[in-house]
């Protein structure tokens, strides 16, 4: 008999590019200070962001940039002390949801003069979104050892109750601070968070 995997995912836990509402950052952000800084940053905003590597820099130099942050949430995990930060960027808005971004882990490094927390790039994941074909998502599954963590996920996004087409897999590996691809589990299904029942009668159609 196949495994079937069902996964039901709370709202707070998955983080999509592919319905991209604005929201504030978990994460505090970190204004500008130098007119000096800015400058010498800027060419981020206009590199391709699937081109300019973001491992190594902080969250301050992002903010700088002026990059785009589609997405953003904290990564617990009890038994490791760092603090992690999951968060997705692009150049553009519109390209959270058909376009080029990136997703990074971010690890806590330290508190500003203002008291705002900076988090260093560790590593970086690029995607192509181009919904509803192709999503990402993040998605905490108990997969391998039967042990929750948090995944990302590419899959086609049919408006159904349950994504059941899902092309590629990532864990969130906070021990090796790495994302790293996994085989997709057969028969892999997940509850999908846009799905909204409909009351209306699907034979009523607007005069």
């Amino acid at each position: 008999m196949k495994r079937v995997f069902i996964f039901i995912l709370a709202v707070s836990t998955f983080l999509q590019s592919c319905r991209y509402k604005t929201q504030d950052h978990v994460k505090e952000g970190v204004v500008p200070t130098t007119k000096e800084a800015v400058i010498q940053l800027d060419s981020l905003n206009k590199a391709d962001t699937s081109i300019r590597s973001f491992i190594g820099l902080t969250t301050t130099d992002i903010d700088l940039s002026k990059m785009h942050e589609c997405l953003g949430v904290m990564l617990s995990e009890n038994a490791l002390k760092d603090k992690y930060a999951l968060a997705q960027y692009s150049a553009i808005i519109d390209h959270c949801q058909h376009g080029q971004s990136k997703f990074v882990i971010e690890r806590f490094l330290r508190h500003d003069a203002n008291g705002r927390s900076v988090f260093l790039i560790v590593d970086e994941l690029d995607v192509v979104a181009n919904y509803p074909a192709i999503c990402f998502g993040n998605f905490r599954l108990a997969i391998e050892d039967d042990r929750e963590e948090n995944y990302i996920v590419a899959f086609y996004n049919n408006d159904s109750e349950k994504i059941t087409q899902i092309s590629r897999i990532w864990r969130i590996d906070l021990e090796k601070e790495k994302f790293v691809e996994i085989s997709k589990p057969k028969d892999l299904i997940l509850t999908n968070p846009d799905y909204v029942e409909s009351d209306e009668d699907p034979a009523f159609t607007f005069p």
